[in-house]
This record gives structure tokens, C-alpha cells and sequence, in this order.
């Protein structure tokens, strides 16, 4: 039985939570003891900037690394190998599926360069399923 940890957290969350109630009931002066209030603004916006910046340099990162991982996936040569007369019959079909929402689109009237875009996002789709 491990009822200690139970009773250890209990007592550091009671301890954390007695803490931030003296810290918020403290006085700004004596919570940055003698410090400038705008130096430590601005202490603190250049580091809320800095991990922004970090996050977005992160992001970017991984959106590349996917967009590089798609590009490189067999099955997205091989759309582009398809005849487009295949790729319209497949959407009519695809009219006719419940989990996607084709019934107001006119196929006829999309140009080949839509048709290749909407079946891509349903080839997407599926394969999202099935993962």
C-alpha cells in the first residue's frame, strides 16, 4: 500500500496553496523588495516575448517536418498520377458517403485543378480514419 505519497502531495498542495495566499495578500513593495515596478515589468515582457517567440520557432518547425513527411508519402504521387475522369467517378461516390459532405456541390461545374483538391482532402480523410 503506498498511502505516504497520497499524504505527501496532500501536504505540498496544502503547503502551495498557503503560500499563494500570503504572496497575493503581501504587498507589492514587499513582493519585489525594493526592486523598480517597471524594471520588473519589463523583465517580465521580454521574457513572455522570448518564449513566444520560442513557441512560434517551435510551431514552424513542426509544420515543416509535416509538411515535408506529406510530401514524401508514395500516396500523394500517385494522385497526381490519376486520370481525372477515375478521381470524378470516385467523388460521385463519395456523394453517396455520409461522412462527407458532398451532396451540395455540383461536380461538373468544379474545374480539374477542384476536383484534384476535394478528392485529396477525402483521400486525406480516409486516411485519417484509418490510423
Amino acid at each position: 500500500m503506498t498511502t505516504k505519497p497520497m499524504k505527501s502531495t496532500d501536504e505540498f498542495e496544502t503547503f502551495l496553496a498557503t503560500f499563494v495566499e500570503e504572496l497575493i495578500a503581501m504587498p507589492d513593495e514587499q513582493v519585489l523588495e525594493g526592486n523598480n515596478p517597471e524594471d520588473v515589468r519589463a523583465h517580465g515582457l521580454r521574457l513572455l516575448e522570448a518564449a513566444r517567440t520560442d513557441v512560434g520557432r517551435q510551431r514552424m518547425a513542426a509544420a515543416k517536418a509535416q509538411l515535408h513527411a506529406r510530401r514524401s508519402q508514395p500516396a500523394a504521387q500517385a494522385i497526381e498520377q490519376l486520370d481525372i475522369a477515375q478521381v470524378r467517378q470516385f467523388l460521385m461516390q463519395a456523394q453517396n458517403d455520409e461522412r462527407f459532405t458532398l451532396a451540395a456541390r455540383k461536380l461538373g461545374e468544379l474545374s480539374d485543378d477542384e476536383v484534384l483538391s476535394l478528392y485529396r482532402q477525402i483521400k486525406s480523410l480516409q486516411e485519417g480514419e484509418d490510423k
